[in-house]
């Protein structure tokens, strides 16, 4: 009697079951249960003919936790067959037709479950393949604009300050032209093959061209050349009782008329040392010293050295001056320099007015 109602309470609890089971699947085209079982022709045949007519709606897959629901009833069920043989016999003749049924519309969701997991997982792959191209042809243009090589910027500095707009009169007043004093002088050679340079004759004129001081000086020392092809110097115009005055008297007086004044001349470092003077470099116009008049050193060792004053008054002037074969004349070379500064005496000055400005704001630093 025991066993017998153990048999029956099994195949109560597996009828029970497999009622709940069906009443939980859902009734849509193509899920058949096993209430509708019998009907499936009918149904299919009206499904057929209004399949034309009507749209099919789309499977819905079913929720993760029916399926779950589904798969803890059959694994009980098999449990309780598994206790016993002989109850596993009465149980799988009721549970067949249930069985049969039941485990094919599980399947066919399974089915679809797997499906739509496998569609989104290729959806995600795609996803993720975009973005690996999207931020590979990111990288590599990165990448490209890295390898292009960088411009230099240069650097852009203030250009320097130009120097203020000068008035230069092109006309001199007479007071004016009195601060001008041109220079040249002559020389003769003492100590070893007359190596040394020593004064001999001194001339000055003033702006206008005219002699204001022309003068033969004496040498304390033993002349060794006195270079009389060059400066017409002779032994007899520098003997004792001629017309030549001393050295210190010559020096004073000479200091006497170039003070405060601007000297004009060529080469006037030569003219300022065997006189043995000094003076400012603001009040000297140097013909052999300014830029435009001098050449580029063809030996490298220097930018620009002078020019030859015969060439720079041929050129400048279309004077002809210190010919071959006749000595020079220290008032012609003089007047030379002195034209030579009137024509470019305009830019001159801006130089030297632009050269004092920042020699002023250097010192006040």
């Amino acid at each position: 009697m025991m066993i017998i109602n153990r048999n029956t309470n099994i195949e109560s609890q597996a009828a029970d079951a497999a009622a709940a089971k069906t009443s939980r699947i859902r009734r849509r085209p193509g899920h058949w249960t096993q209430d509708t079982h019998n009907n499936k022709d009918e149904v299919m045949a009206s499904t057929k003919s209004n399949k034309n007519t009507t749209t099919r709606r789309r499977r819905r897959p079913v929720a993760n936790k029916n399926k779950k629901q589904q798969q803890k009833m059959i694994h009980q069920h098999h449990h309780h067959c598994d206790d016993d043989s002989s109850s596993a016999s009465t149980a799988s003749t009721a549970s067949a037709s249930l069985s049969s049924s039941d485990l094919s519309s599980c399947q066919e969701e399974e089915e679809d479950q797997e499906n739509i997991t496998n569609l989104n997982k290729q959806s995600i792959k795609n996803k993720r393949t975009q973005q690996r191209k999207s931020s590979s042809s990111t990288t590599a243009n990165t990448t490209k604009k890295s390898k292009q090589p960088r411009r230099k910027h240069k650097k852009t500095s203030s250009p320097p300050s130009s120097p203020k707009e000068i008035q230069i009169p092109k006309e001199l007043t007479p007071q004016e032209k009195s601060q001008y004093i041109a220079l040249d002088a002559e020389m003769v050679g003492v100590g070893p093959h007359g190596q040394h340079s020593r004064l001999a004759r001194i001339t000055l004129a003033n702006y206008d061209g005219e002699c204001i001081y022309d003068t033969l000086v004496q040498v304390v020392e033993t002349v060794t050349d006195y270079r009389t092809f060059v400066s017409g110097i002779t032994p007899q115009d520098l003997e004792e009782g001629g017309s030549a005055i001393p050295f210190e008297e010559c020096r004073s007086q000479v200091l006497e008329l170039i003070t405060d004044k601007i000297v004009i001349g060529h080469g006037l470092k030569n003219d300022f040392r065997v006189l043995g003077v000094t003076h400012p470099w603001y009040f000297t116009r140097d013909t052999a010293k300014y830029e435009p008049f001098m050449k580029v050193d063809p030996t490298g060792e220097k930018d620009f050295i002078p020019k030859k004053l015969k060439v720079l008054a041929k050129d400048k002037l279309g004077l002809v001056i210190q010919e071959d074969g006749v000595p020079h004349c220290p008032l012609e070379d003089a007047v030379a320099a002195l034209e030579l500064y009137k024509k470019h005496r305009t830019k001159w000055e801006k130089a030297m007015s632009y050269k004092m400005e920042r020699t002023k704001a250097i010192t006040k630093c």
